[in-house]
């Protein structure tokens, strides 16, 4: 057991405090933001994050975890992990002064021989460049570099079941002292150089982004030639060499990791000398898909007097409030601009997108967003939305467009009802007369079956709809 200190309790530092307490440790989180502190302290985090909740209130009932405002509580610690954001300069570069920042004032409470551990995703050298410091080189203070590889949705299970720890050191001893802040996990223990560990990171993002991007360039390519973008993902993924994660086609990726860390790996690379053409294309490519989202929408509603499109799902993936790089604010926004009134339901995200997009419709309830609306963009596969009656849609709507953005609606069923559905390269497109051509052997269900639409021999449930977890790996960050 040792006493911890975690400064930052975002998505990544609360995580990190809650899990490191649940390891058994003692930990101290700092969180400046008084509201989210006071929050915090009441056993509510700031965001939702399956089983989080649940482990920082257990957490403070057993005395493992702690919050505080005052960078003299780290005082005691033998560790203190730096988990700030990094955002994006304009240039794209990652911004580190809220790094800088931790740790100039952690320098007068940290005593001699303390391991910093970087948590905070920063560009290669940072670490280094922290350790050179002199007050902490004079304190002996070593400091560490320890990625996270969190999907959000998942990250608590991710954090204690990982692929694999990695700790960037300088010095073996430093290596193993973090080393063993881990004894209890079963994963592989990865220790390398400071500049290996932060470059895998950005590497891990960018490398999951470009698959997003090639099978998005992949579904337009299978459009033109009328094939099925979904059986093409399916049959690559089952070679052993390529793998099924992260092969599916829709509005592309978003979330606080992937824009900013495959900006930031380019802006380093730039830095350094080094061309990058393929990560300008990975970043060039996702955007391209939103635009062409927005466009079949625009499109569909362009000759209507007043036009409403609904967009079901705000947050950039399911089982997250966050909205951050969310395709959906960036297509709501597109349409806001020429003229369409936007409308839009989330279980979660609706609070937080309202502050970043406050001239759209927000509603609480998914049938009053769709009523009256000339188009429905499904936008993030919310597992409620997958239970939608989509008669009662039909004849509530003013208008039959459904451009489904994840790939994971029933094009054959909306057809037969009379909307006109458009997919990713989901071969032949509905003429959306009730008698568009059907894309392939599907069950009955809105949200395709097993044979078809998801590819893993997922068996949909009795109630006629496919399960909700059918395309979930495929797009998690």
């Amino acid at each position: 057991m040792a006493q911890l200190a975690v400064v930052g309790a975002g998505y990544v530092g609360l995580v990190t405090a809650a899990c490191l307490a649940k390891l058994g440790h003692r930990v101290i989180c700092v969180e400046v933001d008084e509201s989210r502190l006071n929050g915090l302290a009441a056993g509510e985090p700031p965001i939702s994050e399956p089983g989080l909740a649940e482990l920082v209130r257990e957490q403070l009932r057993h005395g493992s975890l702690r919050f505080t405002g005052d960078y003299a509580g780290v005082a005691e610690s033998e560790f203190i992990f730096i988990a700030v954001p990094t955002p994006s300069r304009e240039d794209g570069s990652a911004d580190t002064s809220h790094v800088l920042h931790a740790v100039n004032s952690l320098i007068p409470h940290v005593r001699p021989a303390t391991v910093i551990v970087v948590k905070s995703t920063v560009p290669v050298g940072t670490t280094d460049r922290l350790a050179a410091m002199p007050p902490l080189l004079e304190a002996r203070i070593e400091v560490v570099s320890n990625p996270e590889f969190l999907r959000q949705g998942t990250a608590v299970h991710d954090f204690l079941q990982p692929d694999r720890v990695v700790i960037g050191a300088s010095s073996p001893d430093a290596a193993a002292r973090v080393a063993r802040l881990y004894s209890s996990i079963e994963a592989p223990i990865v220790a390398v150089d400071t500049r290996s560990a932060e470059l895998a990171k950005y590497t891990a993002n960018a490398l999951l982004a470009a698959r997003v991007s090639f099978m998005n360039e992949i579904s337009h390519i299978a459009a033109a030639v009328d094939a099925n973008v979904d059986d093409v993902a399916r049959i690559v993924g089952m070679d052993r060499r390529i793998g099924p994660a992260f092969l599916r086609a829709g509005l592309g990726w978003g979330g606080s990791c992937f824009p900013k860390d495959v900006l930031a790996l380019a802006a380093v690379a730039n830095s350094n000398g080094c061309r990058t053409p393929i990560l300008q294309a990975v970043y060039e490519t996702n955007e391209l898909q939103r635009e062409h989202a927005a466009k079949l929408l625009l499109d569909a509603v362009r000759t209507i007097p007043g036009p409403i499109v609904a967009i079901l799902g705000l947050a950039f993936k399911p089982n997250t409030d966050d909205v951050r790089g969310s395709p959906a604010l960036g297509i709501a926004q597109h349409l806001l601009a020429e003229g369409v009134i936007v409308r839009a339901h989330d279980p979660f995200a609706l609070v937080n997108a309202s502050r970043v997009l406050p001239d759209v419709e927000y509603s609480e309830d998914a049938y009053s967003a769709l009523d009256g609306a000339d188009a429905i963009l499904l936008a993030t596969e919310w597992e409620e939305y997958y239970d939608l009656d989509w008669i009662l849609v039909r004849e509530s709507m003013r208008g039959k467009t459904v451009v489904d953005g994840r790939n994971a609606l029933n094009g054959v069923l909306l057809t037969d009802l009379g909307f006109r559905y458009w997919s990713f390269g989901r071969a032949t497109q509905s003429n959306g007369n009730g008698t568009g051509p059907h894309e392939g052997p599907m069950d009955s269900s809105p949200l395709g079956g097993a044979t078809h639409t998801n590819g893993n021999g997922a068996v949909p449930r009795e109630d006629g709809f496919a399960s909700a977890l059918d395309f979930r790996g495929a797009v998690a960050e």
